[in-house]
């Protein structure tokens, strides 16, 4: 699951995702820019401790920089193809989800 270009690409996109760059990314993790630049490419795979330092910078699952199949933030994934549902299960489905989101909201957005 370790592989280079899966992390490289993780931390390229987190990148991305939180807007910064990589002399943020050193600034905010204390790894060295030339370190860090080799991580971005895919020339060295980071140890464990320059992982716990990029995903603490980009506010990140550490799991999800491996390249684990997870949302950055660390939640698995879920796939629900909408198109297998009969339309009776779909609208379950929706009025579920917007059930949820609405008792979510009322308690303030917390779980």
């Amino acid at each position: 699951m370790t592989d280079t270009n899966k992390i490289c690409d993780r931390i390229n996109a987190a990148l991305t995702l939180r807007q910064m760059s990589g002399p943020d990314l050193a600034r905010k993790s204390g790894i060295n820019k030339g370190t860090l630049w080799r991580y971005r490419t895919g020339q060295v795979i980071p140890k464990q401790n320059a992982i716990e330092k990029m995903s603490r910078a980009l506010n990140v699952s550490p799991a999800w920089l491996l390249g684990f199949d997870l949302t950055p933030e660390g939640k698995p994934l879920v796939n629900v193809d909408l198109a297998r549902l009969t339309d009776s299960n779909r609208e379950l489905l929706l009025a579920y989800y917007k059930a949820l989101i609405d008792s979510q909201e009322a308690h303030g957005g917390k779980s």
